[in-house]
Order: structure tokens, then C-alpha cells, then sequence
């Protein structure tokens, strides 16, 4: 049902000759979730952003799939400071609820992004959650104060890009979160980085798997990106084999690097150990083929582990060869540490490791779980004349430091140097703490288990926007390859 607002403000719009059609659909607060409903892409819908610009307030206008440059904002306005309206100036000055922005606001200056005309039409909103408006791109112009500018964030002044992925073969640990997952979202909210992070499901299968299972293992791990605190609004998320140009690339960088290099690979030989049955090509050219997610990116920072180093080290030579042999740009890459980047095994040897049962705890295990797999952790007596700086409890402390604080695994150490430490008790109290702690990562996953449309809209936009950034460098080096099909 369509209110009287939005039928005056669709007149108001016709009055100007801004042509549109309304669509209709439940009540939906993101433009997300309306694209999703209405499956549309990113690259389909428009939003309006009110700003205080000094003494002013201005609307600005950009595509959904486009990050905002406050720098050249800032410049386009005219002035010297500009931020984001706060939730009671937004209703005060457009008279509607938070996130039911308008492209037309009377008496307000409006810039709009150039970036908005490479498409005829784009969806924006209404004034209403319940339905929004397509609205012809070129109309737009007719926007009274209406300026056209750009205002969109490029890689230039030193951004740098940044990808890593996580192979499809279970669900997120707590290791994965504080090793790498928050590092992520770290990089992602600091406008110096532009972030694109992955399911790699083409890894997955470079060892044996389940082809029934991997689409949902691949779906688990992009959801609990999201549960986490990945924004598809700051970051592409995606799943790789959407991605089709990394193989494509793949394939061309497995002529810059021999058979013997691959073979010589401590990581290979380690995985024909485990997997003697199943010492595959695929699994020869997984360096390569990590070469190639980072390098079609041109991204020069990789969040991985100190394990990965060598498959880096064959990124970066890849790299070099390109650049010499074909006149390439392809940066170095190097790994990027991440604060927390080595989480202990519950076992009380080597890191936390979905491919060791029993060594870690999954983000949405409950409070029982989690007991059970502490309590199987290995411990002492409790008492020494020194705290054990390996193994189990040595393990132990590390995660009393993480969820309870270091005056926790203060009292803990003088305990264990004194009257005696009860392991049954720190390991309750540290198991409700853990649980304490990852319960809104569980309350997030919940929600997004019963949008299965948005999840699959996010894995959508992400691999749209990661094809155009890869389509570029596929092109680029077939041309300098002299693969140009005898035309």
C-alpha cells in the first residue's frame, strides 16, 4: 500500500520532470536487502547522504556500489569540514526517518556523482521503507541547486589493496576471528585500505572434498564474514569462483614458474604427507594460483599467517618476472601481520586449526560446548615454582590474557606459584567468559540464517565488483602476452 508521502512527493517529482516508477515491497530498512528483494546489483541503486557542510546542510548523491572521497567532497562543496548529518539533524532537515532519504530535497544544495550517469536507471528511496523508486539517471539533473561532480574514492594518494581468503573446509574458529577476522575488519574501516576478502573454494578443492557440501561451506564462511563485522558497503565479499579470471590469470602465471620450484615447496611436500592418494596438479598450482587472487587485484598486502610465506615469496616472483619479461606493474606482495595473528590450540601444541578436531572452538558453539572443549584441554598439578611457558597451560593463560584481561592471568600465576591453581575453575569461568564475549557474533549469524536473499545478494555484488577490478588485469596482460586471438 502505497502512503500519501510518497504519492505527493511522486507528483512533486513528475512536477519537475524527473521521470520514475515506484516498486513496492515489504518493509525494508538497507539498500541492501531492497536490491535483494528486487534482485537488483549494487550498481542498480543509488543513495542520498545528508552532510553538514560548515553552516549548510547538503545532500549527496552517489551509486550504491561507490565509496565516497571526503576529500573531494569537500572540494566540490566548497568548503573546509563536511561530516554526516547526525540521526536528529537528518529528520529535522528532510522531515523522514533515518535511511528513507529522498533525491530531492528542497532549499539543500545537491551534488551528484558523475558516476550515477553511466546508468540509465537506478533505484533509490522513497521517504517510505516499504517501497522505493526507479528513477531515469539523466532526470536527475533537473534536481533544483543540483551539481554534477566527482566525488567517488580512487586507488590514487597512496591507497593501498588489500586481499585474503579462507578456504571452504568449516566454519570459522575463534582462531580464525582473532587471528585474522578482526585484523580484517581493522583494515576495512581505515580509509587507506581498499579491502577485498574471499571464500576460496577453488582452493578448497585442491585437496579431497565434498562436492555436495561445498556450496554451503562456502556460504558458512561468507555468513559468518558478516556476522563478524565484514561490511559489503566497505569491502568486497565474495566467493572466488565467481571470480572466474582467477584461474584464467592463473594459468597464464603457470608459464612464469617451473615444476621444480612448485615440487621444492615445503607446503607441497607437507601436503603429500597428508594426502598421499591425492597429489594432484591442482594441488601442485595452489601457489600459483594464490598468486594469482592477490596479483589480479594488484594488491600489495596480503593478512596471512606466517605459514603462508612461501607461497608469497612464489607470489612475489611471479610478480617480478611479469613485470620484467611484459612490462607489467604488479607490486611485491608482502604479508601483513595482523595484531593476534598466532592463536594456540586448545590441544596445547601448535595453533588452532580447523583440520585438527578438538584443537578449537567455532564462533556459534554454546556455553556447553565450549566447556567441554576446555575441560579436554591438557593441564598439571596447578602448582610449580614456575607458570609454564608451553603447552596446555601455558594455552591456557593466553586465553585468560584474551577474554578475561591480564590482571586475571595475574591472579591466575600467583595462584599456580602458591596455594595451588584449580583448573576446573578457570576453565568454567574462562568458558563463560568466551561465550560472553562471541554472543553478538552468534545473535548477527542468527539473523542472517534467515535472510538467505541477503547473504546471496552480498555474495553477488561482491563478485560483480571484484569481475570489474580482475577483468582489467586479465585484459592488460593478455595484450602485453601477445594473446590478442590473431586480431
Amino acid at each position: 500500500m502505497i502512503d500519501e508521502k510518497v504519492k505527493k512527493y511522486s507528483e512533486q517529482l513528475k512536477k519537475l520532470g524527473i521521470e520514475h516508477k515506484i516498486a513496492e515491497h515489504p518493509t525494508l530498512k538497507t539498500s541492501l536487502e531492497v536490491l535483494g528483494y528486487l534482485h537488483l546489483t549494487l550498481t542498480d541503486g543509488l543513495s542520498t547522504m545528508i552532510m553538514k557542510a560548515e553552516d549548510e546542510f547538503v545532500a549527496i548523491i552517489r551509486r550504491d556500489d561507490c565509496r565516497l572521497d571526503f576529500d573531494k567532497i569537500k572540494k566540490a562543496v566548497g568548503v573546509k569540514t563536511i561530516r554526516m548529518a547526525k540521526p536528529d539533524e537528518f529528520k529535522k532537515t528532510t522531515g523522514m526517518p533515518l535511511g528513507a532519504a529522498r533525491v530531492v530535497n528542497p532549499g539543500m544544495r545537491t551534488f551528484l556523482d558523475k558516476k550515477l550517469f553511466e546508468n540509465d536507471v537506478l533505484t533509490g528511496g522513497s521517504g517510505s521503507f516499504e517501497c522505493s523508486f526507479r528513477y531515469k539517471t539523466k532526470d536527475l539533473k533537473k534536481i533544483s541547486k543540483s551539481f554534477i561532480a566527482d566525488l567517488i574514492e580512487g586507488l590514487e594518494g597512496g591507497k593501498k589493496r588489500v586481499f585474503s581468503g579462507t578456504r571452504a573446509t568449516g566454519r570459522l574458529h575463534l582462531g580464525n576471528y582473532l587471528g585474522a577476522v578482526k585484523g580484517y575488519i581493522a583494515l576495512q574501516n581505515n580509509p587507506d585500505y581498499e579491502c577485498i576478502y574471499m571464500a576460496v573454494d577453488v582452493h578448497t578443492i585442491t585437496t579431497p572434498y565434498d562436492q555436495k557440501t561445498l556450496s554451503e561451506a562456502t556460504r558458512n564462511i561468507i555468513m559468518d564474514y558478516l556476522a563478524c563485522g565484514l561490511d559489503p558497503k566497505k569491502s568486497i565479499i565474495t566467493a572466488q569462483s565467481l571470480v572466474p579470471e582467477h584461474t584464467d590469470l592463473a594459468f597464464l602465471f603457470s608459464s612464469m614458474i617451473s615444476v621444480a620450484r612448485m615440487q621444492h615447496l615445503p607446503t607441497f611436500k607437507e601436503k603429500i604427507q597428508q594426502h598421499p592418494d591425492n597429489v594432484t596438479m591442482a594441488l601442485l598450482n595452489y601457489p600459483v594460483l594464490m598468486a594469482a587472487d592477490i596479483l589480479i587485484y594488484k594488491a600489495g598486502l596480503v593478512p596471512v599467517g606466517i605459514d603462508q610465506e612461501p607461497h608469497l615469496e612464489v607470489a612475489r616472483e611471479i610478480a617480478r618476472k611479469m613485470n620484467e619479461t611484459f612490462g607489467m606493474d604488479f607490486p611485491e606482495p608482502k604479508r601483513f601481520a595482523t595484531k593476534g595473528e598466532y592463536v594456540p590450540s586448545l590441544l596445547g601444541e601448535g595453533k588452532m586449526s580447523k583440520s585438527v578436531e578438538g584443537s578449537y572452538i567455532n564462533l556459534t558453539d554454546d556455553l556447553e560446548t565450549i566447556k567441554k572443549k576446555l575441560a579436554a584441554t591438557p593441564t598439571d598439578s596447578g602448582k610449580g615454582k614456575a607458570v609454564p611457558t608451553s603447552g596446555g597451560v601455558a594455552n591456557l593463560l593466553t586465553f585468560v590474557e584474551l577474554f578475561q584481561g591480564q590482571e586475571k592471568r595475574v591472579e591466575y600465576e600467583k595462584k599456580y606459584a602458591g596455594e595451588g591453581l584449580r583448573y576446573k575453575d578457570l576453565k568454567e569461568s574462562l568458558a563463560e567468559s568466551i561465550y560472553k564475549d562471541l554472543e553478538p557474533i552468534r545473535e548477527k549469524r542468527q539473523e542472517l540464517e534467515v535472510k538467505p536473499e541477503y547473504v546471496a545478494q552480498v555474495i553477488k555484488d561482491g563478485a560483480e565488483r571484484a569481475r570489474k577490478l580482475a577483468q582489467k588485469t586479465i585484459d592488460e596482460v593478455k595484450e602485453k602476452m601477445g594473446l590478442k586471438g590473431g586480431i
